[in-house]
């Protein structure tokens, strides 16, 4: 039996079976993180929807969505603003995106917040979940943000305290182990697990007037979409956790399962929700 074989760009040899493990995994990992965006949307929609509306989203806006994943609050936001508004996805990783774009959903931006500029004056709403809390020297980056903004248009940001997160009536130490040992991993990497905090007096001291926050939690049940975006949550930190020796593969395998028992329900974090109007000029 004779192995094909293939040259890449660089001039290196790959046989074809070579390639298509390269390529499992890269799918593998693809569809992983395509289901953790989804599966994190199906916790956080429905309530990051109800503020757009709130806040009085409405046809002609233009509004700007950083850190867009796979798009669902982009379409929500498209919705509300209708064709005479304005929608931007703006993400470092946009494929996910590209077919609302081709669709005239949105227009799509493949931006990296940390060192690209942002149009001044542009937007009259800006909103970002699950971000801030992730980047370093966010008071440049809500600066950012804030100057992207219309006078008399809002800045929402929604980031979490991850303090609530597995409380449970199956007990008080139900899933604690393998969240601080995950949340103690992220942390090192620079992830601040009470961001929300931070988003609400990094506003405070914007400039921005008409500041307020508040916070949100969603009761998840075992088994369910919303509880699946935790297990892909473990399985991602599962191989640092285990080298670095915080808990054991046979304990993350039972939490795993745990998770997907619908007998057992807990606590999501709190989603902080932020949100400030740039001061109109006189």
């Amino acid at each position: 039996m004779t192995t094909s074989v293939r040259i890449d760009a660089q001039g290196n040899q790959h046989s074809t079976d070579e390639q298509e493990r390269q390529d499992y995994v890269f799918d593998s990992l693809w569809d992983k993180e395509s289901e953790r965006l989804r599966t994190n949307e199906a916790i956080w929609d429905p309530g990051t929807f109800e503020r757009f509306e709130a806040l009085g989203t409405s046809p002609g806006w233009h509004c700007l969505e950083i850190g867009a994943g796979s798009g669902s609050a982009a379409r929500a936001l498209a919705e509300l603003v209708g064709p005479e508004g304005r929608v931007v996805a703006a993400d470092l990783e946009t494929v996910r995106l590209v077919a609302d774009e081709q669709r005239g959903a949105f227009d799509v931006w493949e931006l990296d917040l940390r060192e690209d500029e942002l149009p001044p004056d542009t937007f009259d709403l800006v909103h970002a979940r699950m971000l801030v809390q992730h980047l370093p020297d966010r008071e440049a980056v809500i600066a950012k943000l804030v100057s992207t903004l219309k006078p008399g248009g809002l800045l929402f940001l929604e980031d979490t305290d991850s303090s609530t997160l597995f409380r449970s009536a199956s007990g008080e130490d139900f899933l604690q182990d393998v969240r601080a040992a995950g949340y103690g991993l992220m942390r090192e990497a620079g992830h601040d697990p009470r961001g929300g905090h931070v988003d609400y007096h990094l506003a405070l001291s914007s400039g921005l007037t008409d500041v307020s926050a508040e916070g949100r939690v969603v009761m998840v049940r075992g088994g369910s979409v919303q509880a699946r975006h935790y297990q892909l949550w473990l399985e991602f930190m599962a191989p640092q956790i285990v080298a670095e020796g915080l808990v054991t593969r046979e304990r993350i395998d039972e939490a795993i399962a745990e998770m997907g028992d619908p007998a057992h329900s807990w606590l999501s974090q709190v989603l902080i929700s932020t949100v400030g109007r740039k001061p109109i000029q006189d």
